[in-house]
């Protein structure tokens, strides 16, 4: 995480007059290591909400962009991270779980990386993902910012775990929207 703040006041400060806000969001308890909500802060500040402009820009020319939130971790890292890490849906988008989780993959995991690849391929030969008898996936609408979630649960198009702190930063940058 990128940014030249030591403390949890100054990381909030930066979201200026919505620093108290930001707080309750990132840290309800106060209890966070600041290097896990510096990491929160600085990814929805430099990537997630950056993505997220892009998709209402997108679909604000008419044009159908898919947006997801990856959180399924393979079964045998489960409970060894905190949760799925940035890039980690590239070996389900490629079929290839085995090469990274060997003889511990799980039919779980085969079956979410068989899922996860049948989205992208079918996106890439038709610009659709859906089909093949998947977990409908619609395309990015802004009015209710639903994206499509992979979690340990399956795949599910709906509300954005990541919502509340992404209109945070939207509001931050762009008060009048």
């Amino acid at each position: 995480a990128v940014t030249p703040a030591q403390t949890k006041d100054a990381l909030f400060a930066r979201l200026g007059p919505r620093a108290v806000e930001a707080r309750t969001i990132y840290d309800p308890t106060g209890n966070a290591s600041f290097d896990d909500v510096r990491q929160a802060v600085c990814a929805d500040f430099g990537m997630i909400e950056p993505s997220r402009i892009l998709a209402e820009w997108m679909a604000d020319t008419g044009q159908s962009a898919y947006f997801y939130r990856f959180a399924y971790v393979p079964e045998a890292f489960r409970g060894m991270m905190p949760g799925a890490v940035h890039a980690g849906e590239l070996i389900f988008v490629f079929d290839c779980v085995p090469l990274l989780v060997g003889d511990k993959t799980t039919g779980a995991d085969l079956a979410m990386a068989r899922m996860v690849s049948g989205y992208w391929v079918a996106f890439i030969k038709t610009g659709d993902p859906n089909g093949g008898g998947r977990p409908e996936w619609k395309p990015y609408d802004p009015s209710t910012r639903d994206v499509m979630n992979f979690t340990a649960a399956g795949a599910a198009h709906g509300s954005d775990p990541l919502k509340q702190r992404l209109d945070l930063w939207q509001e931050v940058w762009d008060p009048g929207r």
